[in-house]
């Protein structure tokens, strides 16, 4: 026997596909666009997870965001330089294996006609440092052909163990979708191989125990499943909480985190493992985010950390948002490149735990950039973030989400600014504490008060240092949400029939506006605005009737530069919000503003050592024990 026939195989990507919504989903899966004009349905039948029928004359490709496999990837992070794809079909046809380029190229690679047989291709992976990927085609002939399974599969190292992973998924008063992620994790056999413990870290009180449907799904993972339950402590909290489970556990190599508000591509679970497995360094291996509202729609596959003003951008040229059923994964150069990570969200992401024994658990920060700053700190400890194409979960998306007009601003920004001060390597942040006060200055244009005001609590607590963080974490989100309440921008009210009927009260100054063309437009327009803000008392009829409708899409600084009030829908949809101006808050709010952004300016230095000497202190695994037995 050679070699290769003494080698032992290991599947790392199974070929799947859907179990439910195929015609959402099944850009992810199923590539027909490969010539013959055959759309789903006309082409193929789905059989069930691993198996697809090809109707008669027709062809289908596997060159899609779920079934091919991402060679660059392997090449980058792992020792392994071949990869084996062994498929086993039913019926006459031909299947054809395909790579790409770093430039999204197709090539022809091999071909093979096959009569009910398993067909197997050894391929290598030597050519992919810039990019591209692996998959293949079939192709059937005068009657239907069936592909039972396929997998893609690497040799086995010399005394090589598989790894095991607990998974920790947080929830709070999400039980329904939470209870959908359980079943997602525990419904494939598969999956289980995997597993050492699924740990649902509860902490509401609409449990997700008490749901129509626990029961079945907690016994298909068995002992695997436990429940935690916990008061609120954020995302931070919940998620730590399963990183002391996993580590209390001698079976798990790894920690895969998991939003409630997700769904599991069951099968991304095992592609994280795998992958995490024959990484030559530990490496934290997250998966892309795919909108839950429109399934065919991946957010990102990448981000990367700009510490100029501590802020991501998507890595390389790719961009947000990109549709498959729009543009097919063959269609889209910028995916075939190696995109580098720099983090991932925590909507999933697996941290193998010699990681978390090294450098500390998550920062006490209750929620938002929490997942950030743990990649920025492993990565200063040299383990890197994997975005791993075909890894991902659906996730409720953001589009209908407006930070700034909820309590979550307060974290948003204070724990942006924190991050700055532990990663940032520029000079006193950079323009952080610039783009802080910009920001504020547009909110205060748009009349967003409370969002101005939350801001700045956020640079107090800033300011107090490390130390005071796991302390405020039970607590915070209570205090902000209150504070919050005392400013009009944040009522909202669900009955639009309610309110008084718009009508125009204020004399706009130099005429009306409309939206600044180019940045020397644009700045006269902010100035005259600041001017007429600051200077000019609001009318009094805007305080009896709104001046315009604003609809949320469509909120911008500029929309509020000739009146001084206006109805604001909510970004969900379910009501309006009246803004009003107030020149008075404008006044002191501005001022605050100038004084508390320059002191993070001119006290940057001395503040970024204070969170560098106090963050392995409150991110270890014994103040975050401290922190559990004291709630």
């Amino acid at each position: 026997m050679t070699d290769e026939q003494n080698k032992n195989y290991i599947a790392v990507n199974h070929t799947v596909f859907p179990i439910e919504g195929v015609a959402e989903v099944s850009a992810l899966y199923v590539d027909t666009g490969s010539g013959d004009g055959s759309q789903p349905g006309e082409a193929y039948e789905i059989i069930d997870r691993r198996s697809i029928r090809v109707y008669a004359h027709r062809r289908v490709s596997l060159s899609t965001y779920f079934n091919a496999f991402p060679a660059s990837y392997w090449q980058h992070w792992t020792r392994v330089r071949s990869v084996r794809l062994v498929a086993t079909v039913k019926g006459r046809g031909l299947i054809s294996v395909y790579k790409s380029s770093a430039r999204g190229r197709a090539s022809a690679l091999a071909s093979k006609t096959f009569a009910d047989e398993m067909v197997t291709f050894d391929l290598p992976i030597t050519s992919f440092i810039d990019g591209g990927s692996y998959w293949f085609d079939l192709a059937s002939g005068d009657e239907d052909v069936t592909l039972v399974s396929a997998e893609w599969q690497v040799a086995e190292p010399e005394n090589w163990k598989p790894g095991k992973t607990t998974v920790g998924i947080t929830t709070f008063n999400r039980p329904t979708y939470c209870l959908n992620q359980i079943i997602a994790v525990g419904q494939n056999e598969h999956v289980h191989e995997v597993l050492d413990r699924v740990i649902v870290v509860d902490q509401g009180t609409d449990l997700v125990s008490d749901q129509p449907g626990f029961a079945a799904a907690a016994a298909a993972l068995g002992d695997t499943l436990e429940i935690v339950r916990q008061p609120n402590l954020g995302g931070s909290g919940g998620f730590s909480r399963a990183m002391l489970e996993g580590l209390s556990s001698e079976n798990s190599d790894y920690v895969l985190l998991l939003d409630d508000d997700a769904i599991s591509e069951p099968e991304a679970i095992v592609r994280a493992v795998r992958f995490a497995d024959f990484a030559v360094t530990p490496t934290i291996v997250g998966g892309g985010m795919l909108h839950l509202d429109d399934r065919s729609v991946l957010y990102t596959q990448g981000e990367v950390w700009d510490p100029r003003k501590s802020w991501m951008r998507p890595s390389g040229a790719s961009e947000y948002d990109h549709d498959f059923a729009e543009e097919p994964l063959r269609e889209t150069p910028e995916l075939h490149r190696y995109l580098g990570a720099d983090f991932n969200g925590w909507w999933m992401c697996l941290i193998p735990t010699s990681i978390l024994r090294e450098i500390g658990l998550s920062l006490p920060v209750f929620l938002k950039f929490d997942d950030i700053e743990f990649s920025l700190r492993a990565r200063a400890k040299g383990y890197p973030t994997v975005c791993l194409p075909g890894v991902a979960v659906w996730h409720m998306a953001w589009h209908d989400k407006d930070p700034t007009r909820t309590w979550e601003e307060y974290f948003i920004h204070r724990n942006r600014v924190i991050t700055g001060l532990l990663h940032s390597d520029v000079r006193n942040g950079g323009y952080l504490p610039l783009h802080s006060f910009l920001g504020d200055i547009k909110l205060l244009f748009m009349l967003q008060y409370s969002a101005v005001r939350l801001r700045h609590e956020a640079l107090k607590d800033a300011f107090r240092g490390p130390s005071l963080l796991p302390d405020l974490l039970p607590s915070k989100q209570a205090e902000i949400r209150e504070l919050r309440t005392k400013y009009v921008d944040s009522k909202v009210v669900d009955d639009f029939s309610t309110l008084p009927p718009v009508r125009r009260s204020s004399v706009a100054i130099l005429g009306g506006v409309r939206k600044p063309t180019n940045p020397v437009a644009t700045l006269a327009l902010a100035v005259r605005v600041a001017m007429r803000q600051l200077l000019i008392k609001q009318s009094v009829g805007s305080r009896r009737n709104p001046e315009r409708v604003i609809p949320a899409p469509d909120i911008t600084w500029w929309r509020f530069a000739d009146i001084d009030s206006a109805l604001v829908t909510s970004p969900d949809g379910l009501g309006v919000a009246w803004y009003q101006r107030d020149r008075a808050t404008m006044h002191r709010f501005l001022w605050r503003s100038i004084r508390l952004n320059l002191k993070l300016a001119l006290g940057w230095r001395r503040l970024a050592e204070q969170y560098s000497k106090g963050a392995p202190t409150i991110t270890s695994a014994e103040q975050w024990r401290e922190t559990f037995d004291s709630v």
